[in-house]
């Protein structure tokens, strides 16, 4: 059964904050309720996260997946690999400085193999889609700022 996810949301933030925050790939599991392990296999020239390995959990299922990242300096783009619930699909985040905060523009599109009924997944899938995004929101809105961030001083 396919999905697809599409969200847009306003960030609190600076763009280049909520980029660094979507770039925190390790702490997905932190403001993802679809992931419970997340881990950074490789890396790009500006650090940013290009293979990691994650753990979903959809329905009481596990899966164990490989993410390929893409990056550019408005959009945060993923592809499921490797599955072992031979899941497909991928997705991103893409952002622009507004009136109001940081514009984001979410879209998923997931593939998953397992005998269930299309409503239930849909719902289920939306549904932990909508949890993410409040959650990524307060998740990025916290993410140190890089224009503001000062240096952590052991006198303080």
């Amino acid at each position: 059964m396919r999905t697809r996810t599409d969200i847009r949301f306003v960030v609190d933030a600076h763009s280049a904050q909520v980029m660094d925050a979507l770039a925190a790939v390790e702490m997905l599991p932190e403001w993802s309720p679809g992931y419970t392990d997340a881990r950074v296999a490789s890396r790009d020239e500006a650090g940013r996260p290009v293979r990691v390995f994650v753990k979903t959990e959809l329905l009481g299922s596990s899966d164990l997946q490989v993410l390929e990242y893409d990056w550019t300096e408005t959009r945060s783009s993923w592809q499921v690999t490797d599955s072992t619930r031979s899941a497909k699909g991928g997705g991103w985040f893409e952002v622009a400085d507004g009136a109001d905060g940081c514009d984001v523009w979410f879209h998923a599109e997931v593939y998953l193999p397992i005998p269930v009924p299309g409503l239930l997944l849909k719902r289920t899938v939306r549904k932990q889609h909508e949890i993410a995004v409040q959650n990524f929101i307060e998740f990025a809105e916290g993410f140190p700022d890089p224009e503001t961030m000062k240096p952590y001083s052991y006198n303080e």
